[in-house]
């Protein structure tokens, strides 16, 4: 089957090369790398690059749009049956791919997006950390739509680098939500799960994350809160319908906004919660710490990053 590795890019003169270079590195051999141009304004430097790769890449050029609207547009012209996403500044082992086709070939299951480890580089390809494991999930085990979804709602969001998805999941447009620019991300893992797909996580390393201070996600803190916000109208709405005192999504989505200080929305779920008697008193204790944390979570993310990852953030 074929995979379809597509490289959003935007002013990525400095990196994009390197993660090029990696797509076409991948030992798995039936894949087209499709890079996409969003809107560059550095002077050419970008598209020249891009365009010295000849016909080794589908190059596409279009308009600023975002990141999901880059990621949209090689969607609609990928010709694989998988979607593999590889940022600009980002870098794949050459088994990446491979690997990921070889675990979901040997189970039984259909319909399951494949997930690897990370290893954090720095601005100059050096190593920040070890190997990033994904906490709470277990190598070579399937987990349903439903454990998938509570891990998202309790955990950070999954590198979107690290995936491996089938192309169903795109059908019907259900594609990167256009309108947000930092949790565009995170939706559609949650989407992917609403929408009934399992996943798989390869224990091996795939990915090398850059880290670095032109990140938008070190830089626009701001879009992160506006963009949680609109994203939280939506996805509560959707866990209105699945919640159940056995399986309480919105409890766990009230955590994680809290940690984050959101809140507004934790408060809209704190009512709904008190509404359905879904809000014990130890769930009750919990949230409230929680918020208090996510007050100082801010302060005590500067420090880290700037100590552990050389990294200044808003």
């Amino acid at each position: 089957m074929k995979v379809s590795i597509i490289i959003p890019v935007y002013n990525g003169s400095n990196y994009v090369k390197e993660a090029i270079d990696s797509a076409l590195k991948q030992t798995y051999e039936d894949k087209e790398i499709i890079v996409v141009n969003d809107g560059s304004t550095d002077g050419g430097l970008t598209e020249e690059i891009c365009l010295s790769y000849g016909d080794k890449i589908r190059y596409f050029y279009k308009e600023n749009g975002g990141v999901s609207s880059a990621l949209n547009l090689g969607i609609k012209n990928m010709q694989g049956e998988y979607f593999s996403w590889l940022s600009h500044d980002d870098m794949y082992e050459p088994t990446k791919v491979e690997k990921q086709m070889a675990i979901l070939d040997a189970i039984p299951q259909k319909n399951v997006c494949a997930i690897c480890l990370t290893r954090q580089i720095d601005k100059n390809s050096s190593f920040i950390s070890g190997t990033l494991k994904i906490n709470g999930i277990e190598s070579g085990k399937v987990y349903s739509d439903k454990e998938m979804l509570k891990h998202l709602l309790s955990s950070q969001s999954l590198n979107g680098c690290a995936l491996l998805i089938p192309k169903q999941v795109f059908d019907n447009n259900n594609l990167f939500d256009e309108k947000l620019r930092y949790n565009q991300d995170l939706k559609m893992w949650l989407y992917i799960c609403l929408n009934g797909f399992s996943w798989i996580c390869d224990d091996s390393l795939g990915v090398y994350s850059r880290i670095h201070n032109q990140q938008v996600t070190q830089t626009r803190r701001d879009l992160f809160y506006s963009d949680s916000k609109v994203l939280a109208d939506d996805i509560i709405e959707k866990l209105k319908d699945i919640t159940t005192k056995e399986d309480n999504f919105l409890y766990l989505y009230a955590c994680r906004l809290a940690k984050h200080n959101i809140s507004v929305k934790v408060k809209q779920i704190k009512k709904l919660l008190k509404q359905r008697k879904l809000y014990s008193l130890p769930k009750k204790v919990k949230l409230n710490f929680i918020v208090f944390y996510g007050k100082l979570r801010p302060a005590i993310r500067r420090v880290y990053y700037k100590l552990f990852k050389k990294v200044k953030t808003q």
